[in-house]
Protein backbone atom coordinates (compact mmCIF):
# COMPACT_ATOMS: atom_id res chain seq x y z
CA UNK A 1 0.00 0.00 0.00
CA UNK A 2 0.95 3.27 -0.79
CA UNK A 3 2.02 6.03 1.88
CA UNK A 4 -1.08 8.41 1.13
CA UNK A 5 -3.27 5.66 0.98
CA UNK A 6 -2.25 3.76 4.79
CA UNK A 7 -2.56 7.74 6.32
CA UNK A 8 -6.38 7.87 5.12
CA UNK A 9 -7.09 4.39 6.35
CA UNK A 10 -5.54 5.44 9.69
CA UNK A 11 -7.18 8.46 9.75
CA UNK A 12 -10.76 7.20 8.90
CA UNK A 13 -10.22 4.13 11.75
CA UNK A 14 -9.30 7.24 14.22
CA UNK A 15 -11.90 9.08 13.02
CA UNK A 16 -14.63 6.30 13.66
CA UNK A 17 -13.59 5.01 16.93
CA UNK A 18 -13.73 8.96 18.40
CA UNK A 19 -17.45 9.39 17.24
CA UNK A 20 -17.97 6.08 18.51
CA UNK A 21 -16.17 7.02 22.10
CA UNK A 22 -18.00 10.29 21.80
CA UNK A 23 -21.76 8.18 21.02
CA UNK A 24 -21.65 6.10 23.79
CA UNK A 25 -20.24 8.57 26.36
CA UNK A 26 -23.24 10.83 25.77
CA UNK A 27 -25.28 8.10 26.41
CA UNK A 28 -24.15 6.99 29.31
CA UNK A 29 -24.03 10.29 30.86
CA UNK A 30 -27.69 11.22 29.46
CA UNK A 31 -29.22 8.21 31.41
CA UNK A 32 -27.29 8.78 34.15
CA UNK A 33 -27.89 12.36 34.79
CA UNK A 34 -32.04 12.00 33.93
CA UNK A 35 -32.25 8.82 36.60
CA UNK A 36 -30.92 11.47 38.71
CA UNK A 37 -32.68 14.44 37.82
CA UNK A 38 -36.11 12.28 39.56
CA UNK A 39 -36.76 14.24 42.71
CA UNK A 40 -37.62 11.70 45.41
CA UNK A 41 -41.19 11.63 47.00
CA UNK A 42 -39.51 13.58 49.85
CA UNK A 43 -37.96 16.18 47.73
CA UNK A 44 -41.81 16.28 46.44
CA UNK A 45 -43.78 16.77 49.69
CA UNK A 46 -40.75 19.40 50.92
CA UNK A 47 -41.42 21.09 47.62
CA UNK A 48 -44.83 21.25 47.68
CA UNK A 49 -48.08 22.70 49.31
CA UNK A 50 -52.04 22.59 49.13
CA UNK A 51 -54.19 24.95 48.54
CA UNK A 52 -57.56 25.58 50.30
CA UNK A 53 -60.45 24.60 49.20
CA UNK A 54 -61.22 26.80 46.07
CA UNK A 55 -65.46 26.86 45.03
CA UNK A 56 -66.52 28.25 41.37
CA UNK A 57 -69.27 28.13 39.04
CA UNK A 58 -68.37 26.20 35.68
CA UNK A 59 -69.34 26.37 32.15
CA UNK A 60 -72.33 24.75 32.35
CA UNK A 61 -73.96 26.31 35.53
CA UNK A 62 -72.62 23.29 37.85
CA UNK A 63 -69.90 24.03 41.19
CA UNK A 64 -67.04 22.67 42.16
CA UNK A 65 -65.00 22.75 45.48
CA UNK A 66 -61.53 21.48 44.97
CA UNK A 67 -58.30 21.34 46.32
CA UNK A 68 -54.86 20.72 44.65
CA UNK A 69 -51.54 19.56 45.97
CA UNK A 70 -48.76 21.83 44.36
CA UNK A 71 -45.33 20.46 43.80
CA UNK A 72 -42.39 23.00 42.68
CA UNK A 73 -38.91 22.36 41.55
CA UNK A 74 -37.50 24.78 44.25
CA UNK A 75 -38.09 26.21 47.63
CA UNK A 76 -38.06 30.01 45.72
CA UNK A 77 -40.59 28.85 43.65
CA UNK A 78 -42.80 27.52 46.59
CA UNK A 79 -42.16 30.48 48.42
CA UNK A 80 -43.47 32.49 45.65
CA UNK A 81 -46.49 30.58 45.05
CA UNK A 82 -47.29 30.61 48.55
CA UNK A 83 -46.89 33.88 49.04
CA UNK A 84 -49.61 34.93 46.27
CA UNK A 85 -51.53 31.80 47.43
CA UNK A 86 -54.67 34.36 48.71
CA UNK A 87 -54.62 36.44 45.11
CA UNK A 88 -52.58 35.32 41.70
CA UNK A 89 -52.72 31.67 42.55
CA UNK A 90 -56.60 31.22 42.89
CA UNK A 91 -57.14 33.91 40.34
CA UNK A 92 -54.97 31.62 38.10
CA UNK A 93 -56.62 28.33 38.98
CA UNK A 94 -60.55 29.99 38.88
CA UNK A 95 -59.57 31.35 35.74
CA UNK A 96 -58.49 27.73 34.42
CA UNK A 97 -61.85 25.92 36.48
CA UNK A 98 -64.45 28.46 35.18
CA UNK A 99 -64.48 27.48 31.22
CA UNK A 100 -64.73 24.03 32.09
CA UNK A 101 -67.82 21.53 32.49
CA UNK A 102 -68.86 18.87 34.95
CA UNK A 103 -67.65 16.33 32.66
CA UNK A 104 -64.30 17.20 31.91
CA UNK A 105 -64.01 16.43 36.19
CA UNK A 106 -65.31 13.19 35.52
CA UNK A 107 -63.07 12.54 32.77
CA UNK A 108 -60.64 14.86 31.90
CA UNK A 109 -58.91 15.49 35.57
CA UNK A 110 -55.09 14.97 33.37
CA UNK A 111 -55.86 17.92 31.36
CA UNK A 112 -57.10 20.20 34.06
CA UNK A 113 -54.09 19.36 36.21
CA UNK A 114 -51.65 20.04 33.31
CA UNK A 115 -53.90 22.90 32.65
CA UNK A 116 -53.14 24.73 35.80
CA UNK A 117 -49.39 23.70 35.76
CA UNK A 118 -48.95 25.80 32.45
CA UNK A 119 -50.99 28.77 34.17
CA UNK A 120 -49.05 28.73 37.45
CA UNK A 121 -45.70 28.41 35.70
CA UNK A 122 -46.61 31.73 33.45
CA UNK A 123 -46.60 33.20 37.23
CA UNK A 124 -42.98 32.30 38.43
CA UNK A 125 -39.95 34.26 37.32
CA UNK A 126 -37.60 31.48 38.80
CA UNK A 127 -38.44 27.45 39.21
CA UNK A 128 -41.25 25.32 37.98
CA UNK A 129 -44.47 23.84 38.71
CA UNK A 130 -43.64 20.23 38.43
CA UNK A 131 -46.74 18.56 39.17
CA UNK A 132 -50.36 19.33 39.85
CA UNK A 133 -52.65 16.74 41.98
CA UNK A 134 -56.12 17.13 42.73
CA UNK A 135 -56.71 16.07 45.92
CA UNK A 136 -60.07 16.35 46.86
CA UNK A 137 -63.21 17.36 44.53
CA UNK A 138 -66.70 17.42 44.80
CA UNK A 139 -68.97 18.95 41.79
CA UNK A 140 -72.35 20.26 42.84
Amino acid sequence: MSKPIKIMLTSLVTLTLVGVIVIVALLYLDSSTSEASEPSIDDQVENSFVTEEITTDLLDGSFVKIKFRIVTDSQQALSYLQKGEGFQLNNSIIKVLTVKESADFRTGLEQIEESIKLKLNELLDEGLVTEVYVIEKVLQ
